[in-house]
């Protein structure tokens, strides 16, 4: 399938610092397509943290694509400087939670949109944490932060409370190496 397509040209459009859009153009199957447009944008990484008594660590914050308040777990852009998706995940989870503890674990990757993005999201779990410090947010954040308990994940998910994507997905990658959801959901029919 993807031998059917041929691309003709690629081009910056516009750098905006956190994202380039690039506009490519293909031929398909013999026939020149319509544009392109994609956004180049690091890595993304989103961490599932769970406190010494079980609770999940949730941020609430405004999102200026949706204008909404959105509940979500801890996450943000990896930046140069990181390294690894490992370090930016510790990170950002002390930077908008105050909280550290075990070392975090890999659940997975998850492509974030691979429609229009080139990136991929790097999903952790954190074990057994603290809180040890104060926020130490952007001037362009503004979180704030709440504790449930992780029984309630499938509940905030399926009402809808928490549904930015890329949340969904790690507490979904989450449920799935906690056992909590089966792993072959496969019917014998």
């Amino acid at each position: 399938m993807k031998d059917h397509w041929k691309r003709l040209a690629s081009g910056l459009v516009h750098d905006a610092g956190i994202f380039r859009l690039r506009r490519d153009e293909y031929e398909h199957r013999g026939q020149r397509t319509h544009p392109f447009f994609v956004l180049e944008i690091a890595p993304w990484i989103n961490v599932v943290p769970i406190t010494t008594d079980g609770r999940l660590v949730l941020v609430r914050q405004y999102r200026h694509g949706i204008r909404e308040v959105t509940l979500e777990v801890p996450g943000g852009v990896m930046d140069a400087a990181d390294g690894t998706p490992a370090v930016a995940a510790a990170r950002e989870l002390l930077e908008e939670t105050g909280y550290r503890g075990d070392p975090l674990e890999l659940l997975g990757e998850v492509s974030s949109n691979p429609a229009i993005l080139t990136n991929r999201t790097h999903c952790y779990v954190a074990r057994n944490l603290e809180r040890v410090a104060e926020l130490k947010l952007d001037p362009h954040e503004d979180i704030v932060v709440e504790t449930r308990p992780v029984a309630e994940i499938p509940d905030l998910i399926r009402s809808g409370e928490i549904h930015h994507s890329l949340s969904v997905a790690a507490l979904s990658l989450y449920l799935l190496h906690s056992g909590a959801m089966p792993r072959d959901s496969r019917r014998d029919t």
